[in-house]
């Protein structure tokens, strides 16, 4: 059973629902013990007393060019994430999902899982700073076009349900096991559960780009906060979203239907033309584009100024992610066969080691 073990010994196991001291064992890339003490025999020992051990961190919306992305992330604790691709032209999304797996390959640091496609079936009224000459109604032969590469590549589609071919674009991917969400929408409460009854089941940063909630018109907001087929992602940098909307957002939700991510464009704010501005990065007009925020902070926040213990918030932002797009049974807990994607880190949220596919990737010198 030794032969070929590496344990992480000492440390505080974080699982979805609690903590406990214990050690973590992998090989070939595979979690194979987790066991309840810090006495362990054979293979080679990382001593990691004092610190937490987690699942590696999973972020549905980041954007930049993956290899940078990849090698970054991963020094603050994401061992997985989907790239994000904005509105394009019908061409450039295709060469978007011909170009990805080459992408992947590249990738030594955080596995990138494929492409979040954020657009281009978007309402113009709520395109934030997404590109709004790019955004147009889906048609069928262009649907046909993305689904016929669509296979393992396009993981995540945020789409506006209103559009001309909306809810037959959501029930179209969401058959082909593409994971479906609303975002840079105006619709209603009602159109938007017609939505999640086909099978769009996420929410693109929640509370941001889409009518506020209003008593006489709940609107996206509405519906996300009452519906448990609904999870919804959250932007968690403190500007995006109060506090007290977050905290309201996991009332209605539970701990288990909130999905941390960044919508980071600090690796690609040249190519926005946005300036950090406020805590957050911004277009000339000052529109918000996207945050700075990394994946271990947004989980320190959560536990902050969202009043939730730590094992929800890791969970938020790792067991969540992984169900949203289908990963659950691999990787997003620590749990024996998963894949071995691990952060540890300590009481400060500072990262010291991540382990993609037991592999250290980084470690603090």
């Amino acid at each position: 059973m030794s032969s070929g073990i590496t344990w992480l010994v000492g440390g505080t196991v974080v699982t979805p629902s609690r903590l406990a001291q214990g050690s973590v064992a992998i090989r070939d890339g595979r979690i194979v013990e987790v066991r309840r003490s810090a006495s362990v025999r054979g293979g080679k020992r990382l001593n990691v007393k004092g610190q937490y051990v987690a699942p590696g961190l999973i972020d549905l919306h980041v954007w930049g060019e993956p290899k940078r992305v990849s090698a970054q992330e991963a020094k603050t604790g994401t061992t997985a994430f989907l790239h994000a691709v904005g509105p394009e032209s019908p061409q450039g999304l295709i060469g978007r999902l011909l170009q990805i797996e080459q992408q992947q390959a590249q990738c030594r640091g955080a596995a990138c899982l494929g492409l979040h496609l954020e657009g281009p079936f978007l309402n113009p009224l709520r395109a934030g700073a997404l590109a709004s000459r790019w955004l147009r109604p889906p048609t069928r032969r262009e649907l046909h076009q993305l689904l016929e590469h669509a296979d393992g590549k396009l993981r995540l589609l945020t789409l506006a349900p209103e559009m001309p071919g909306g809810l037959e674009t959501v029930d179209r991917f969401a058959r082909r096991g593409i994971a479906v969400s609303l975002g840079h929408t105006d619709a209603s409460a009602a159109l938007a559960q017609q939505a999640v009854e086909l099978g769009a089941h996420l929410v693109t940063h929640a509370f941001n780009g889409m009518r506020a909630f209003h008593h006489r018109d709940p609107g996206l907001v509405g519906e996300a906060l009452t519906n448990d087929r609904v999870s919804a992602m959250a932007i968690l940098d403190g500007v995006h979203i109060d506090p007290y909307a977050f905290r309201l957002l996991v009332k209605c939700k539970g701990a288990e239907r909130v999905i941390l991510t960044t919508d980071s464009i600090r690796h690609h704010h040249e190519e926005w033309g946005a300036k950090l501005v406020g805590g957050t990065y911004r277009l000339q007009s000052g529109t918000m584009a996207g945050s700075k925020l990394t994946m271990m902070q947004a989980v320190q926040n959560a536990v902050a100024f969202g009043r939730v213990s730590l094992p929800e918030a890791v969970r938020m932002a790792s067991l969540n992610p992984a169900r949203a797009i289908g990963e659950e049974k691999r990787r997003g807990s620590i749990e024996v066969g998963k894949i071995a994607d691990l952060v540890v880190f300590d009481d400060q949220f500072r990262v010291s080691m991540t382990l993609v596919n037991g592999d250290i990737v980084y470690r603090k010198s």
